[in-house]
């Protein structure tokens, strides 16, 4: 079985010495703005898809002009390219690279005064990973599915232990998660307008059981704190997943960094390393890392409407794949009809994020975006909107375990904070995807840590400071297929680029929505807000 190495460098060309993105070079953003990989799906490489570019109309301003919305092809164009870059973890020079173009395609599509953040990051980037029995018949290589990020650093000397199947100083773990499943039936309870909403296609059983390897982030993250604390060496997570389905998965990704080095296999490799657990063998675990202190950039820039207010339309850069993360392109293709709207018939301008730091603690880049501009452009921000992973098709085991693309799309969901507008808002676009569902959910996680948000409860994804931090009117699309964290997986056979372009019809229909809706509607809440609910007293 082989040894799994790679070269990541954090160097950033240029983005650490400038704040302002000035002009870029035509050439090379006009490349990138049209070249695209080899792929199964019909490709785009051989010519330049042609964008619209007439002057919209007032009407074409109350509703999206799908004739004069950017093509499908050069959607399919602009998804195979960022599919052939494979992981942008945060911080790393495929990341940053992609980012640098990303400023040049945001000015090349309309969006004005287009600038960059600096988010400091203590960078993790690892070098190269193996684990090996030692001694004994099953001495050998053992196949490796993937590293934890930011789990720590061995050294090129390795640690060697014995394998431990419980949490004791000294060894190197070894510990099965499964990700954990819920039925349907409780999203569909979390949803704003339960029980009359969500409405499903013919078919739809509530008691099937959503489960998706991203799931299991939370109780890998919990194994790795209960080993740390037992005082362990390191740790070889057991995906309860077959190999095609372990390769590659990026988690937990909330950027903790543990001092415990961890390796991640699959559930067949898992059951050969407990028997050597249980004859007391021993194991040679290497996973080689540099630390540095960097910065990461957050973009933003503006579409300038009839007033100073904003509609934000956010979404992060960095991903393991070109699901994770494609709302930038879906939301350049947004921004490239926007820009093209009479500014006296756009009633709010338009804020456009580009975050980093997603997958080195969850919303890090987002979050330090609102923090940095409270009093300026979040304070002038009327209602916003994040979108991550447009176009997801499911990829799910059959009736022998294996996986295979499956019919329909991914299970997706809006979360919304509780401004009826707002939901109203989000719930229309979801229709409008025609992507088989349209739930829009209720923050439901308690917010026990940091206390911030108004209702008590968040939302998972990259653009639930959005409400947690700033209390904004907004709402998140978000979708987890089973690929969703799997590192430099080739997805463009999982992802449906018509689909894409019907989200983004569909969310720019939303923006425009927000732009007309008065700013005392959009903060009008919802009776049902637990904030509204009194407590009894105990």
């Amino acid at each position: 079985m082989s040894e799994k190495d790679t070269s990541v460098t954090t160097r950033s060309p240029g983005l650490n010495r400038r704040g302002l993105l000035g002009a870029a070079a035509a050439a090379t953003g006009a490349a990138l703005l049209t070249a695209a990989p080899a792929s199964a799906a019909p490709s785009t490489r051989s010519r330049s898809p042609q964008w619209p570019h007439d002057r919209l109309t007032a009407a074409a301003t109350r509703q999206v002009d799908p004739t004069q919305f950017i093509s499908r092809r050069q959607i399919h164009a602009w998804q195979e390219g960022l599919d052939d870059i494979g992981l942008r973890a945060t911080g790393s020079r495929s990341h940053h690279a992609y980012v640098d173009r990303l400023a040049e395609r945001m000015q090349r599509v309309g969006i004005r005064h287009v600038h960059a953040d600096p988010v400091p990051l203590k960078h993790w980037a690892p070098s190269s990973w193996h684990l090996d029995v030692v001694g004994g018949q099953d001495a050998g290589k053992v196949k490796v599915s993937w590293y934890v990020p930011y789990s720590g650093n061995t050294g090129p000397e390795a640690i060697t232990a014995r394998l431990s199947l419980l949490p004791m100083k000294d060894t190197i773990g070894l510990v099965s998660v499964s990700p954990p499943s819920l039925p349907y039936a409780l999203m569909d309870l979390v949803d704003w307008d339960a029980p009359l909403q969500p409405h499903h296609p013919a078919g739809y059983n509530p008691l099937a059981t959503y489960d998706r390897a991203w799931f299991a982030g939370s109780s890998v993250a919990g194994q790795l704190d209960r080993f740390k604390k037992a005082g362990a060496l390191g740790v070889v997570i057991v995906l309860n997943l077959p190999e095609e389905a372990a390769r590659g998965q990026y988690l937990p990704y909330d950027g903790i960094h543990r001092e415990l080095p961890s390796l991640i296999v699959d559930r067949d490799t898992g059951k050969q390393l407990t028997k050597v657990a249980l004859r007391g063998g021993t194991v040679r675990l290497r996973l080689q890392a540099r630390v540095k202190q960097i910065t990461t950039p957050n973009l933003y820039g503006i579409i300038p409407g009839a007033s100073d207010e904003l509609v934000m339309i956010q979404s992060h850069t960095d991903g393991t794949n070109g699901l994770e993360e494609n709302g930038p392109e879906a939301i350049l293709a947004m921004a490239q009809y926007l820009a093209r709207i009479p500014r006296r018939e756009l009633p709010r301008s338009i804020l456009i994020v580009m975050s980093t730091g997603h997958m080195s603690g969850h919303a890090m880049g987002t979050e330090a975006f609102l923090r940095r501009h409270t009093d300026g452009l979040v304070a002038r921000t009327a209602a916003a909107m994040s979108l991550e992973h447009l176009g997801a098709r499911p990829w799910l085991p059959d009736e022998h375990g294996e996986f295979r693309l499956a019919d329909g799309y991914e299970t997706a969901l809006c979360f919304s904070s509780p401004h009826r507008e707002m939901i109203k808002v989000a719930r229309r676009a979801q229709e409008r995807s025609q992507l088989d569902g349209n739930r829009v959910l209720r923050p439901f996680m308690p917010d026990t840590i940091s206390g911030e948000s108004p209702n008590g409860y968040w939302w998972p994804g990259d653009g639930e400071g959005l409400w947690r931090v700033s209390a904004l009117p907004s709402m998140q699309y978000i979708s987890g297929p089973t690929y969703l964290l799997s590192s430099g997986m080739p997805v463009m056979d999982f992802i449906d680029t018509a689909a894409i372009r019907r989200q983004a019809i569909a969310f720019t229909d939303a923006a425009l929505e927000l732009a007309r809706i008065p700013r005392a509607e959009l903060n009008k809440r919802r009776p049902d807000d637990p904030a509204n609910i009194p407590t009894l007293p105990l």
